[in-house]
């Protein structure tokens, strides 16, 4: 179907590393040993930063907490990753 493809030939022998490194992966368990049971009981959070552009407001990083049990997602934009200890207090 492509023109000037070169001929694959599959090797006799293959080294224990290249069969190791071709192993299928069982995929991550969705669930997880511990959820929460109410509202605000587990919050993840996550930084991202420094994102260039900044915004209008010249803030550069994003700060991000999700409730376990509800899903609910809240978004603070900083313009300095020092403040962002006093947001998760704020939160």
């Amino acid at each position: 179907m492509v023109n000037e493809l070169p001929s694959f030939r599959i090797p006799e022998k293959l080294c224990r590393e290249c069969l190791i490194g071709k192993k299928h992966i069982n995929s991550m368990s969705n669930k997880s040993s511990w959820r929460a049971s109410n509202k605000l009981q587990l919050v993840h959070a996550n930084i991202c930063g420094p994102n260039k552009p900044e915004s209008n407001g010249n803030k550069r990083y994003i700060i991000s907490f999700i409730d376990d049990f509800t899903h609910n997602t809240w978004i603070y934009l900083l313009r300095e990753k020092s403040k962002v200890f006093a947001m998760f207090i704020n939160f």
